[in-house]
């Protein structure tokens, strides 16, 4: 976003009465740059390379771009060979969607660090080493809780304690609610990926699993002083 539309966006949220939520696919915004409180920031990860696989089917499922159709009537629809074409062959080949070089400008959600990074240019390059620095930085300073989808109890558990405001009684509605929430974004169409094929994608994404471990590590010491598991 431009510095004007992180403004805009920064004077919305905080024309939002208590209590709301603001939930949007959105890169970090520093508030304070306009003299406005920061918001309560929650946030979740998953593995980089296991969500770059997911996104690459997401956007070949049939009511992706049926639904993109739908938005864009002059949108033409995509190759057919595209669309068949299976993440394994895209990474073997070399194809440009399946090349991750440090510093290249993606735009298909592959940075992971760069929604935690910020606005400003430097985080947009790909698996860079002040992307990462900066995503810590700001999980550090603002982010009361970020979850991580492969530890969803954990992730639930620090979300009741932490922020219990919005959150309270949060993994007993998630489990009494599993068998609807289980089917939301579920891609039948998305095949196993060899693991031979994500060993060859992790060697570039360094900085992003280090991220990505960091918020585990940091998840993981804020359940351990819960004292949870602690007997009276």
């Amino acid at each position: 976003m431009s510095y004007n539309e992180e403004g805009k966006l920064s004077k919305l949220v905080n024309s939002f009465q208590p209590s709301s939520v603001y939930v949007k696919h959105v890169c970090f915004t520093n508030f304070t740059k306009f003299n406005l409180d920061m918001p309560i920031y929650v946030n979740m990860v998953r593995d980089p390379v296991e969500r770059v696989i997911s996104w690459y089917y997401y956007v070949r499922a049939p009511w992706y771009f049926v639904e993109r159709k739908r938005a864009f009537p002059d949108l033409p629809l995509p190759n057919p060979n595209w669309l068949k074409k299976d993440y394994d062959t895209c990474v073997r080949r070399g194809d440009k969607e399946c090349r991750y070089q440090d510093g290249d400008e993606r735009d298909d959600f592959g940075q992971l660090t760069e929604f935690f990074c910020g606005q400003d240019d430097d985080c947009t390059g790909f698996n860079t080493e002040v992307a990462m620095r900066k995503a810590k930085e700001n999980v550090e300073k603002h982010y009361a809780v970020v979850g991580v989808l492969e530890e969803l109890n954990k992730t639930l558990t620090v979300l009741e304690h932490y922020v219990p405001r919005f959150f309270k009684g949060a993994k007993d509605v998630y489990y009494n609610e599993v068998k609807i929430f289980s089917k939301i974004n579920r891609n039948i169409y998305k095949p196993t990926t060899a693991e031979a094929t994500k060993d060859i994608v992790r060697k570039n994404f360094t900085r992003e699993l280090e991220f990505f471990d960091f918020c585990k590590q940091r998840l993981h010491k804020q359940y351990l002083a819960l004292n949870l598991d602690q007997k009276p």
